[in-house]
């Protein structure tokens, strides 16, 4: 949890309290690396690794554990969430158990089925006496906090949206000022299913939004937006909740939609699983600007028959990934290929998984997220001559090791299995240098530009990280040199 701290103190320095009443968005990540997908049935989670690089994970040994419960020492019922924090922590809700479970791969063996790699990161035993009753899903900033939705049962519970935070760094969020009622739904327990709040995620406004699935009446069932406007740190003011998508008035099932599983792109764009028997993926952007989404702003992304979506997430193309639990069990990924605004024209909804033919055929796929892969940024990225800049390597583990190359410039992606894809010029490749990342998961190089007017131009650089189990490539990093 150190570095969570160390990001949270230098946010805090820099931009005063007002950033900490804003969501920031993590994801994508400007790398990604693997797929964790959470498993009911599994009763744990399943690391997908597209080993050969032939963009599926049916192959041999291409879908492993994570963790599990009759190896690891936690008990799960209904892991139905997970999201990724950017220090490399995975955060699982199980609505069953009734906790949020962190997990972290410390001796990077390639799971978190060790001791000292998983704990209990929340439960019912907290010190703010927040029910988790019935919890549906959660969603990680690019603080580090996490937020859970969660819906009442029965008599148990409250409607509402908790944000967590580990402030002592002691590995949960259990004690004093760390889980706050960051909104309480107005007229959500007035009967069980009169609010539903189902899917969590992060706006480009630094806005947090969640899908609400009522079903008996009291709150429409759609999209709402929470702005702390006044900064005090949740959103249970007057005016900080409005309607932004009302999603009763969609397709023409007699229920209504229901919709789990939204992803929200760095453009503002909206897509949302509806898994009643509309079986659509729909999506929207509040293009006139008005605050909402109009009939007009709402299309249809994606359909089929008989599909039950439980998540959907962004890959780091901008391509959807959506875990359906039917028969067969699947992962599809989406590209809308020839930009009219959909994927569903020919070779643009492609299987990366399906249980009838994968080599491990038992992942029932319920949440999903995309591990946080080596990043690389130069520092600055604009250099004079006879000046020193510096290329920093993020990795996924403290002490990873890392090469870093340097080149001419970038090129078109090349796949290099099993390492991801090279995206500079190989023909011009020379070594940087090499280290181990620090507690921080860095590690920093310098690079000294020659005093000479011929070096002047556009350089790239890319990273080689990992550990035993696990070594992968981070994205290509430009320098431009200038007189």
């Amino acid at each position: 949890m150190r570095l969570n701290k160390i990001v949270l103190s230098a946010a805090f320095a820099i931009f005063g309290a007002d950033l900490f009443a804003q969501v920031i968005p993590a994801l994508p990540y400007q790398k990604q690396l693997d797929l964790l997908v959470t498993d009911s049935s599994y009763d744990g989670v399943w690391r997908c690794i597209d080993w050969n690089q032939d963009g599926d994970f049916n192959d041999a040994l291409e879908v492993v554990s994570f963790y599990s419960e009759t190896i690891g020492s936690i008990t799960l019922g209904n892991p139905n969430c997970i999201g990724m924090a950017p220090d490399g922590t995975a955060y699982v809700g199980d609505s069953t158990t009734d906790i949020i479970m962190s997990l972290r791969d410390v001796n990077g063996d390639g799971d978190a089925n060790d001791p000292g790699e998983h704990f209990v990161f929340f439960n019912n035993a907290n010190a703010a006496s927040i029910s988790l009753a019935s919890l549906q899903s959660l969603h990680v900033d690019a603080l580090g906090r996490v937020f859970l939705a969660i819906a009442n049962s029965g008599s148990t519970g409250v409607d509402m949206i908790v944000r967590l935070e580990d402030s002592n760094g002691d590995g949960d969020a259990l004690d004093p000022g760390e889980a706050v009622d960051y909104h309480t739904v107005p007229g959500g327990n007035t009967g069980t299913g009169s609010s539903i709040p189902a899917e969590l995620a992060a706006g480009p406004d630094l806005n947090l939004y969640y899908a609400d699935n009522g079903i008996n009446g009291p709150i429409t069932k759609g999209i709402y937006k929470l702005a702390d406007n006044n900064f005090d740190g949740d959103c249970n003011d007057a005016g900080e909740r409005t309607l932004f998508w009302d999603l009763s008035v969609l397709g023409s099932a007699t229920s209504g939609p229901f919709c789990y599983g939204m992803a929200i792109t760095a453009d503002g764009r909206f897509y949302v699983c509806d898994h009643s028997s509309n079986e659509t993926l729909w999506t929207a952007r509040d293009d006139n600007g008005d605050g909402s989404i109009d009939s007009s702003e709402v299309g249809v992304y994606y359909q089929t028959g008989a599909s039950t979506w439980w998540d959907v997430v962004i890959r780091e193309d901008g391509a959807l990934l959506l875990c359906e639990d039917q028969t067969p069990d699947r992962l599809v990924v989406l590209t809308d290929l020839n930009q009219d605004g959909d994927a569903l024209d020919a070779g643009e909804a492609v299987e990366v998984y399906r249980d009838t033919v994968a080599a491990n055929g038992s992942v029932r796929p319920r949440g999903a997220t995309w591990m946080r892969g080596p990043e690389l940024e130069a520092s600055p990225a604009s250099a004079p001559t006879g000046t020193v800049t510096s290329f920093v390597a993020t990795t996924t583990r403290v002490g990873d090791l890392v090469a870093i190359f340097l080149s001419t410039g970038l090129a078109p992606p090349v796949s290099l299995a099993p390492y991801g894809t090279v995206d500079v010029d190989v023909a011009s490749l020379s070594a940087l240098g090499f280290g181990v990342s620090n507690v921080d998961r860095v590690l920093s190089l310098p690079l000294n530009i020659p005093i000479s007017p011929a070096v002047v131009g556009t350089y790239a650089a890319q990273a080689w990280s990992g550990g035993p189990f696990r070594q992968f490539l981070s994205n290509g990093a430009t320098i431009t040199v200038t007189l």
